[in-house]
């Protein structure tokens, strides 16, 4: 029995989750890791005379050269940093400000350990380099931060990023790099007491994974002394008995229809179903009116996408309308 749901009584709701992620420098191997960048011509470039991060996961060994990695970076987010089509992530200059210097540390977290992208304003870089432990923020809006200085940093973020504006004699406080929330890439430029972080004792990363979901409702409408028949094979006239079948037969139970029984208990099933138009004289009835189970969508061509089962059966009524609702997310 199937029945047209009015495109009124679907709606689709999109909701957000988040979950918190702890990695550290010893997760290279699921995902997080750090790798050099420094600036130079490309020109006869040879790799033999570049600095080298190597990364290894599991068996698999990986180079990761600092020249190519900061002319990735540069292309990818620094090099037209006023033009949003040339660049990836936040091009607002009025809250944050792209600079990329001439070496950098740059931070990798896999896809797999974000999601969609790192929730804004929830990225913690703790690194331990130089002798010194960093605790590095993002401000929600792409900017990358000493939290020891924060309101150097917001001196100089509400000065349109004016140079000078809350910077310490000794250049600290001020931004120290970016976070690219989409990609999950966070780069922090090596200058000052910053120039080893991510390769000094060790380093924590925590963060929240963001991952959209979608929320569908069906509204099942039915009508009063509508599905007022059962489906269940039990209703029907020869159901119960005993036959005999071949030995090996699987699952004969859930396919064998009233009324094909091979003759006499021995030979084949019959290949095509003609089910009986014959029911049990109980469920003729008036007073007859089965319970809701199990409730099945079903696309244009008949095919079982989704399948509700109730928490209990519930009966339908001659008298009063039955809407069911169908909630599941993807």
């Amino acid at each position: 029995m199937f029945r047209d749901i009015d495109r009124k009584n679907v709606s689709i709701k999109r909701f957000e989750t988040n979950k918190t992620f702890t990695l550290t420098h010893n997760d290279s191997g699921s995902g997080l890791f750090a790798v050099r960048a420094v600036s130079k011509s490309l020109y006869n470039y040879d790799s033999g005379s570049d600095m080298v991060t190597t990364i290894t996961s599991g068996s698999i060994t990986t180079n990761y050269y600092a020249l190519p990695t900061w002319h990735t970076i540069n292309k990818m987010y620094y090099k037209d940093p006023n033009n949003p089509v040339g660049v990836f992530g936040n091009t607002n200059t009025s809250t944050i400000k792209r600079e990329l210097h001439t070496s950098a540390s740059v931070f990798s977290v896999a896809k797999d350990l974000f999601g969609e992208r790192i929730k804004p304003g929830t990225f913690e870089l703790s690194d331990t380099s130089r002798g010194s432990t960093f605790d590095i923020r993002d401000d929600g809006d792409g900017n990358l931060y000493d939290f020891a200085h924060s309101a150097s940093f917001v001196a100089y973020k509400s000065s349109s990023f004016t140079q000078g504006q809350g910077v310490l004699s000794n250049n600290s406080g001020s931004q120290v790099g970016n976070i690219f929330y989409e990609h999950g890439i966070a780069v922090v430029n090596n200058t000052g007491s910053y120039g080893d972080v991510g390769f000094g004792t060790g380093f924590d990363v925590k963060y929240k994974a963001t991952h959209r979901h979608y929320e569908h409702f069906y509204e099942v409408h039915i009508p009063a002394n509508n599905f007022n028949t059962s489906m269940n094979v039990s209703i029907t006239e020869g159901y119960s008995g005993s036959i005999d079948i071949k030995t090996g037969t699987k699952n004969v139970h859930r396919f064998f229809p009233p009324g094909d029984n091979p003759a006499s208990g021995t030979g084949s099933f019959n290949e095509t179903y003609e089910p009986t138009d014959t029911q049990l004289s109980f469920v003729t009835g008036s007073n007859f009116y089965p319970y809701v189970s199990t409730i099945g969508l079903y696309d244009d061509k008949n095919n079982l996408l989704v399948v509700g089962k109730l928490a209990h059966p519930i009966k339908l009524s001659d008298e009063l309308d039955t809407t069911f609702v169908v909630r599941f997310d993807v």
